[in-house]
């Protein structure tokens, strides 16, 4: 077994690979092989690389060890030692200083070349600690020395020449005549281990560190011993065909990630022992079917989306005190056809059941008060939803894009629909809302494309941005009268809806307000109407006529956009510009009545795509002959007066 040296200032460190030096096969070409070791952060290491390596039968060349670069691949300084003994590379080393303050493993190659001009290159992986901490290998495993009397171990990591099939864990091991106790596995101290099937922690063992196993993917079953006491993060990440494992009596925590991607695991029992559950812990555990989290769990100690992407899942127990579903707990579990919550559950927090796909119904108790945003989001079956009538808000997003929703209670006390409550919602027919409802987000029901028939709550004084956005089946809305506010895109998309009344609280028709409302005919707008926007009434293909309210002061740019149907305009004397592109592609139109004595200063882009020459012009009478000189005006084919 080879020994690590450490003086003062400089340590002299034999590195252990999975070569023997004392039973090699001599070859014709040279070999270097790679090591492993350890050094001390921030003070120089000479490295005998070369007690594993073999120059061939034909011996080594007169010029010393090579090194393809004087820095390390995380930053450390390498020079080449040559042992004193000019034109003779067989005593040659290496003396590694790490990067400042550094910590952790850092690696670099080094080549050999015999008198024939053939060459080998190793790599060196050093394991930088940050005290003068002793490690040693017996070359299956690398140690490091833990616990205060320096009797105890962990295992750093596995060798090169590491182990393969079922893995039994020493629970002691000696270096220079002494007993060691193997009492933990460090951080990916087996991550990538491909060749191992099986593993059998004993009874030494108090903790596993994180990644410790990490996409192992060979590994089916592990057996662990009570006494362990920590599990770290991810260390059993991605063992995608692990089956069995038990969860050790000693823990009381699973850690994050614990189980991440463990896509064979179908079967797990949490013990008693437990009493916290960290985020993802079962995350695309894909053939986990049924859980019980004991009770031992309280609410406060469960992560986020323990369950999430467990393809397989069609029931979680939890326990009897628990009254909240923690955050995205079921997310993207798409065998979750139905489930009852429990009645003690007052809380369903954010995207607990979020892309559900083949969730179909829901039961929420009267005991729920709270249901986070998008709790049900993306369940794109979810056909029939209870909803109690403790709540008084429908979150944003609580049935975002939930296409197959068709049938929603509305509780009688409730006071807002959040931002897209019922988005995407596609299948929706017909909603009825209480009078108790104050506010509606937007988007609210955006895109709901078999919404036919809406009766807004009497209380509402917004239409907040894109509410009704793309229902192409609404045929009919009643605005209450006390709506004195509508945002960018409220109807946009409404191809159904043929005639709108604005209310006399509203003083402007917001941009896109109506934008694509194809079967539009007639609009009755309020005297106080002071502003129409851009794209207000844009490709309102039924539009067939329009009077400007004489309350308003400009037509801005697209207002008419591609209202191919517009034949007849009157425009007020109220008029101070008509602003680019106001007309652009109304190619139907006939009639333009203004109203204005003096023409007003416009881009000839105003009446884009439009043959003027076939479009009647009517102005004041003693007007005429002004505006048949002014630009613009003077390309109608007609002008007459008023």
């Amino acid at each position: 077994m080879k020994k690590l040296f450490y003086p003062l200032i400089v340590l002299s460190l034999v590195f252990t690979s999975c070569g023997d030096p004392t039973s090699k096969e001599y070859n014709y070409a040279p070999t270097a092989v790679d090591d492993v070791g350890f050094a001390a952060s921030d003070l120089l290491t000479n490295i005998t690389v070369l007690i594993n390596d073999d120059f061939g039968l034909d011996g080594p060349n007169s010029e010393p060890i090579s090194l393809p670069s004087e820095t390390s691949a995380s930053g450390g300084t390498l020079v080449v030692n040559d042992g004193g003994t000019f034109n003779d590379p067989t005593d040659d080393s290496i003396d590694y200083t790490s990067p400042s303050k550094f910590i952790g493993d850092d690696t670099f190659e080094y080549s050999i070349t015999d008198s024939n001009g053939n060459s080998s290159t190793a790599t060196v992986t050093v394991t930088v600690q940050d005290t003068i901490n002793p490690g040693f290998t017996d070359g299956v495993y690398v140690f490091t020395v833990t616990g205060a009397n320096n009797q105890e171990v962990s295992i750093k990591k596995a060798t090169l020449k590491g182990p393969s099939g079922a893995l039994n864990l020493p629970e002691t091991v000696e270096n220079d005549g002494i007993t060691f106790a193997v009492t933990s596995i460090a951080e990916e101290g087996f991550a990538y281990c491909y060749d191992i099937t099986s593993v059998n922690i004993p009874e030494s063992y108090t903790s596993i560190g994180n990644l410790a196993f990490y996409d192992s993917s060979l590994i089916t079953d592990i057996t662990i011993a009570d006494t362990v006491s920590i599990m770290g993060e991810n260390a059993f990440g991605e063992c995608k065909s692990l089956t069995n494992i038990n969860i050790p009596t000693g823990t009381a925590h699973l850690a994050d990630n614990l189980f991440f991607g463990c896509a064979s695991l179908s079967d797990i029992t949490i013990p008693s022992s437990i009493t916290s559950i960290g985020n993802s812990t079962f995350y695309n555990c894909n053939s986990l079917n049924n859980v019980t989290i004991p009770d031992s769990v309280v609410n406060e100690n469960m992560g986020a989306a323990v369950f999430g992407y467990c393809n397989g899942l069609t029931n979680v127990t939890f326990p009897t005190a628990f009254t909240i579903i923690p955050e995205s707990t079921f997310y993207a579990c798409n065998n979750l056809e139905s489930y009852t919550i429990p009645s003690n559950i007052t809380t369903i927090s954010s995207n607990a059941f979020y892309a559900c796909s083949v969730l179909e119904e829901i039961i929420i108790p009267e005991t729920v008060t709270s249901i986070g945003s998008a709790a049900f989001g993306l369940c794109i079956n979810l056909r029939k939803a209870e909803i109690p009538n403790n709540l008084t808000i429908l979150p944003d997003n609580l049935f975002y894009k939930c296409e197959s929703l068709k049938d929603v209670n509305i509780p009688s006390n409730l006071t807002r629909l959040g931002n897209g409550v019922f988005y995407e919602c596609l299948t929706l027919e017909n909603i009825s809302l209480p009078n108790s409802i104050t506010s509606i987000g937007e988007n609210a029901f955006g895109k709901c494309d078999d919404l036919m028939n809406f009766d807004l709550p009497s209380n509402l004084t917004t239409l907040e941005a894109g509410i009704f956005y793309d229902c192409a089946s609404l045929t009919e809305i009643n605005i209450p009268s006390g709506v004195t506010s509508i945002k960018k895109n409220a109807f946009a998309g409404c191809a159904s809806l043929k005639e709108i009344t604005i209310p006399d609280g509203v003083t402007a028709i917001p941009e896109q307000g109506f934008y694509n409302c194809t079967s539009l005919t007639t609009i009755v707008f309020p005297d106080n109407l002071t502003e129409i926007g851009q794209f207000a009434f844009g490709n309102c293909y039924s539009l067939t006529s329009f009077e400007v309210p004489n309350t308003v002061t400009k037509i801005l740019p697209r207002t008419f956009y591609q209202c191919t149907s517009l034949t007849d305009v009157i425009i007020p004397n109220s008029i101070t510009s008509i602003e680019s592109e106001a007309f652009y592609n109304c190619n139907g139109l006939k009639n333009v009545s203004i109203n204005l004595v003096t023409p007003l200063d416009i881009d000839a882009n105003v009446f884009d795509f439009i043959s003027l020459n076939d479009v009647t012009l009517k102005v004041p009478s003693n007007s005429t002959s002004t505006y048949k000189a002014a630009d613009v005006w003077q390309d109608f084919g007609t002008i007459t007066g008023l």
